[in-house]
């Protein structure tokens, strides 16, 4: 409550606060930009939603509930609760032209949704870039005739290493009697887990190379949390660069960004293709594609299958977050927000089922090459983007150059998301100081800082235990209870408080036209009730591996980052509550009324039994935007 208080306090809610800034933002030296054409954010807004899920997640999901199946699950889930809330967070961020904190004065007292969104988009802006990181390294270890984690014998391998075709378990000879859970060293120094070695002699399993080399060249893994380590140097450089690179695509501002989207957007797919067509090339392509796509519709029956398409296309679209009320806030007001969230949401979907192809099609062939039934061979998780498709790279021509061409592929899908979601966070501070902020030079220097904060934290996660904390963040922090709250909120807010009628108002003064009860019934009903199922259906603590589980004082910290975020919803709530004069039915009022601008308002409003008209002071000569003449509003609505 207090560190949201003092967020508020910050940001400072009271309306008399922005009278001078609004009229100030659309002064000629610090005039908030928009998008140079709507290609320009559609091709931005493709490049933040089509991310790492799109690519695993989605795939390992369709084979897990059903295969063809699970098509019905996610497409019902996309009609009747992603596309209206996707659409929703673009238009309200449009109808705004503010980031995400002033965003939701739309709806006063849902104003901790804004504050909510920049905690979670900060956690997500210093975790998800290790993605990116880890990506940079194997490209950087691919420019190699043969590949590190194609065979044994070097220095971060031990006894137990194998490559493909060997089955049999390995003796270690070297190995002093330790006793569970300790560390084993080995000539390189670096620590593993074991919980088989008791003496000398003992037999272990085999362990892959290409886990070996994830586990002790990459991260070199100490034994948990608790053990953070020291920075390993060359995921420190890597993520060095994946900031440097952040910051040289999105430090002059949006338009900016919009041309740099065309080649990070695009070229994931040029990749996804050139792989997708070696991929059904090679022997057992076949059979992994019918793995994949091969209809069990008995499986529909089974409520777990619906639970997964609903949270997998609720997550893949980045709802929940800020960042698509950020991009949309860059439209001009009269764009067609429903089109385009539509045309957006389409190419996601899309991209989700391409990239299975792509995927399972190289996942058939290592089946065929080892011997080994499908499931055997893929799992979920990040992490295991860097397992299983090495693996399988290995065992193909011209491995190194394949494997360049998947991991630049992990690099560019990341980096979209990456620059959406530093414009995000960012934004709300520009929106607050424009006079200040929208300034070319200091743009540059305020994003160079923040940029640099990033990278610092983020060091953390590239440690030995880096890994055991990127999982939690991600868990607690990014995903999960967290984003499904967050779209709660947002369809309560949005459906019930401004109303969902009075929405298609909003939305009809920006595009022109009135559209069907779909999205109305969605924001009401289909959508909240929905994700409110998942939450309760999904939730459980997080774990790590069979061989380490979390401590308890580990999962009480990530219930905290849980909280950190989405207890600024109710508290906010109540600290205005607390705040506004008059009685409580007054605040209420008060607090439930849109604060809007006068090209916010549709065409005979005042003749209307909404609320609105009911509070003059904050659409009549007291209106924020009551000092903008109507060349200025004018403007803004062009």
């Amino acid at each position: 409550m207090n560190s949201c208080s003092k967020e508020i306090s910050k940001f400072d809610l009271e309306t008399d606060s922005l009278e001078e800034t609004d009229s100030e933002r659309h002064g000629a030296k610090t005039r908030r930009q928009t998008w140079a054409s709507q290609i320009d954010f559609i091709m931005t807004s493709v490049g933040c939603a089509v991310g790492l899920g799109n690519i695993w997640r989605f795939p390992y999901l369709c084979y897990k509930n059903g295969g063809g199946a699970f098509f019905i699950p996610y497409f019902l889930s996309f009609i009747l609760a992603a596309a209206p809330t996707y659409i929703m967070e673009i238009s309200l961020g449009q109808y705004m032209s503010a980031g995400v904190v002033h965003a939701w004065k739309a709806v006063p007292i849902f104003q901790g949704l804004g504050f909510a969104s920049q905690i979670i988009t900060l956690y997500s802006n210093i975790y998800y870039i290790v993605v990116v990181a880890w990506a940079l390294y194997y490209i950087a270890v691919s420019f190699t005739a043969n590949l590190p984690w194609a065979s044994c014998g070097n220095p971060w391998n031990t006894e137990r290493c194998f490559v493909t075709g060997m089955t049999l378990n390995h003796t270690v000879t070297d190995c002093e009697t330790v006793t569970n859970n300790s560390s084993v060293f080995n000539s390189s120094s670096v620590m593993i887990n074991t919980t088989e070695c008791t003496s000398p002699g003992s037999t272990f399993p085999p362990v892959d190379a290409v886990v070996e080399y994830w586990e002790r060249g990459v991260l070199q893994m100490s034994r948990g949390l608790e053990e953070p380590g020291r920075v390993v140097p060359g995921l420190a450089v890597a993520l060095l660069v994946a900031w440097v690179l952040v910051y040289l695509c999105i430090f002059r501002g949006v338009r900016w960004t919009g041309k740099i989207v065309y080649f990070t957007a695009i070229v994931p797919y040029v990749l996804l293709t050139v792989i997708f067509i070696r991929g059904v090339t090679l022997e057992g392509a076949a059979n992994g594609l019918v793995f994949y796509l091969r209809p069990d519709f008995s499986r529909i029956l089974d409520a777990q299958v619906w639970i997964d398409g609903g949270t997998q296309v609720i997550y893949s679209i980045g709802v929940g977050q800020g960042f698509m009320i950020t991009l949309g806030s860059y439209n001009k007001f009269k764009t067609n927000c429903v089109r385009n969230g539509l045309i957006i949401m389409v190419i996601n979907s899309f991209t989700s089922v391409f990239g299975g192809l792509a995927v399972f099609a190289i996942l058939g062939f290592m089946a065929h090459e080892t011997q080994q039934p499908i499931d055997k061979v893929v799992d979920t998780g990040p992490g295991l983007v860097f397992l299983a498709y090495p693996k399988a790279v290995t065992q193909m021509p011209l491995s190194p150059l394949w494997s360049v061409l998947f991991f630049m592929t992990i690099l560019f899908v990341g980096l979209d998301s990456e620059f959406a979601g530093v414009e995000a966070f960012l934004t709300p501070f520009m929106d607050r100081y424009p006079k200040i902020l929208y300034k070319p030079r200091n743009r540059m220097i305020f994003v160079g800082v923040y940029c640099i904060f990033c990278f610092l934290i983020g060091l953390s996660m590239v440690t030995q235990g880096g890994v055991y904390l990127f999982r939690l963040i991600d868990y607690y922090c990014a995903s999960g209870l967290v984003l499904l709250a967050m779209v709660f909120f947002e369809t309560l807010a949005i459906g019930w408080v401004y109303g969902a009628s009075r929405y298609y108002d909003s939305l009809e003064m920006m595009i022109g036209y009135r559209c069907g009860p779909w999205m109305r019934i969605a924001w009401q009903f289909t959508a909240p009730l929905g994700i409110f199922w998942f939450q309760l259906s999904t939730y459980k603590p997080l774990t790590f591996s069979d061989d380490y589980q979390y401590a308890p004082w580990a999962t009480a910290l990530g219930v905290f980052f849980t909280l950190s975020s989405i207890s600024c919803v109710p508290a906010v709530a109540v600290y205005l509550l607390i705040k506004s004069p008059g009685s409580l039915r007054e605040r209420w009022q008060a607090l439930t009324t849109p604060e809007l601008k006068k090209h916010q308002l549709f065409p005979g409003w005042e003749n209307t039994n909404y609320k609105w008209s009911q509070y003059p002071h904050h659409h009549g000569r007291q209106n924020l935007m009551s000092s903008i003449d109507k060349t200025d509003s004018a403007e803004i609505i062009e």
